[in-house]
């Protein structure tokens, strides 16, 4: 199996979650998308979004429209420590392509190249680029684009079998992931609708990448990436982990920790039998202790 990574994803990947999917392994995990101009502003929840020096193996991903601005930010990314930047092209969210970023710069592949020139030249530590097959399926440059980036200094290139129309519907296009990895010299790493180690096999086989990304078949199961590295879905009793994760929200978020927690409460509970019931409760209570109550009630047995 080639390395497995875990994909950047915004309100999702943050640093209690990370610590979960950390408990399985030591695969390379990715931070959420770090917006450049609220970190060169000292926004403290972005600073806080950085803090990421105690922890191995981590991709910090930045996202921005401005190659002076980005390639500062990555000094300073350097400068805190960081080992690694990605910057994010394949975003589709409107808010990202009406300012010019995210999957918007596929359009504009030399305003891209020059943001990656930028960084990669304001920096030491390695500089990669996250990539859809293009904007919609008539103009699907992604073979293009991707030597573009790989001339411009990335070193490695994740592309979401996607095009930024498609969003996350659709399927994803793994022969298209095969025609990039053809042609770039740099390591490819594959993205899209791999979700447990029958699919991150067809992709393997399929794309020749030289890894593999999950992103959503990791919602509510933070032991995937090692259950498809290993093949062995690991042993844990469910309650203690969704408690655990519960308990990193609120170490790192406080109080507000319990709401953002409901998501992933619900993502660990999706398929069992009971489902609309719990969550409907979950998401309207407020007493921690009786939160924790119901999460052990409702995984009691579960693994």
């Amino acid at each position: 199996m080639k390395p497995l990574f875990l994909a950047p994803m915004a309100g999702i990947t943050d640093k209690p979650f990370r610590q979960m999917v950390r408990k399985f392994g030591k695969q390379t995990l990715f931070t959420e998308m770090v917006g450049v101009e609220s970190l060169l502003r000292s926004h403290p929840v972005t600073q806080k979004m950085m803090q990421v020096a105690d922890e191995e193996n981590i991709v910090v991903q930045l996202v921005g429209p401005d190659a002076a601005h980005l390639a500062e930010a990555a000094k300073l990314a350097e400068d805190m420590g960081i080992e690694a930047i990605d910057i994010n092209m394949g975003c589709p969210v409107k808010k990202l392509i009406s300012n010019y970023s995210g999957a918007k710069l596929m359009l504009e592949p030399e305003r891209a190249a020059d943001i990656v020139n930028a960084v990669s030249n304001a920096v030491k530590i390695p500089v990669s680029v996250k990539m859809r097959l293009g904007w919609d399926e008539k103009r699907q440059n992604a073979v293009e684009f991707a030597c573009l980036m790989a001339q411009s200094g990335a070193s490695r290139l994740t592309v979401h079998g996607r095009t930024k129309d498609q969003g996350y519907s659709g399927h994803a296009d793994w022969q298209a992931i095969a025609e990039v990895k053809r042609a770039v010299s740099i390591p490819v790493i594959a993205n899209g609708d791999i979700v447990d180690r029958t699919s991150a096999l067809s992709a393997e086989s399929i794309t020749g990448a030289d890894g593999l990304m999950i992103g959503r078949g990791a919602l509510g199961r933070p032991w995937i990436l090692s259950e498809i590295e290993t093949g062995k879905k690991p042993e844990f009793d469910l309650a203690d982990l969704v408690l655990e994760h519960l308990d990193l929200m609120l170490d790192y978020y406080g109080l507000h920790g319990l709401k953002v927690a409901r998501k992933h409460i619900a993502w660990y509970a999706k398929g069992k039998k009971g489902l609309a019931e719990f969550c409907q409760k979950v998401y309207v209570e407020t007493d921690l202790k009786k939160v924790k109550q119901m999460i052990k009630d409702f995984f009691e047995g579960e693994g």
